[in-house]
């Protein structure tokens, strides 16, 4: 049904054409008090999930064909190269679960959901919940990034648990 519902307004757009008015941004939402809203998400969590992800896991696929094709064909830079992408990748996925490394290659493979986000829910912004104001509105969106990261329930659990450790 939604796949239906997506072709039905694929094809809505495709017959009406690029139109020249453009419908206004949606203004930021608002608290009770009329402050604007941010939305929030757990890094490790975010960082969980995106290593486990498949997304993460057809970035490796690609580079682990590259590597074998490489390796037939004799091309030792370029296996060298590859693996050192390898061991360079695990250890910045250490480095940013533990919170030592920034997470800006995971922000950029987001971004498209993160501008959905601050579209659909009128929000000012999303980031980490350890850098927002404590004391400005804000919504959790760790959830719905873990649902566009297609984060298996396991990974859920995972999050959670750590999130309890990290808690005590």
């Amino acid at each position: 049904m939604k796949s239906l519902l997506c072709a039905i307004v694929l094809i809505s757009v495709s017959l009406t054409g690029p139109s020249s008015a453009q419908a206004p941004p949606a203004a930021p939402a608002a608290s009770a008090n009329g402050a604007t809203v941010v939305g929030v998400f757990d890094r490790s969590s975010i960082v969980l999930a995106y290593y486990r992800s498949p997304l993460w896991d057809a970035i490796l696929a690609d580079r682990r064909f590259e590597l074998k094709t490489v390796k037939a064909a004799n091309d030792t830079t370029r296996a060298k190269e590859l693996e050192k992408y390898g061991a360079e990748s695990q250890d910045l996925a250490m480095q940013q679960l533990m919170g030592k490394a920034p997470i800006d290659n995971i922000l950029a493979v987001l971004q498209p959901e993160i501008r959905d986000l601050t579209a659909r829910l009128k929000l000012s912004g999303v980031v980490e919940s350890s850098t927002a104001d404590p004391k400005a509105p804000s919504v959790e969106v760790t959830p719905l990034l873990m649902d566009w990261l297609k984060a298996s329930s396991e990974t859920r659990k995972m999050a959670a648990e750590m999130h309890a450790k990290a808690a005590n």
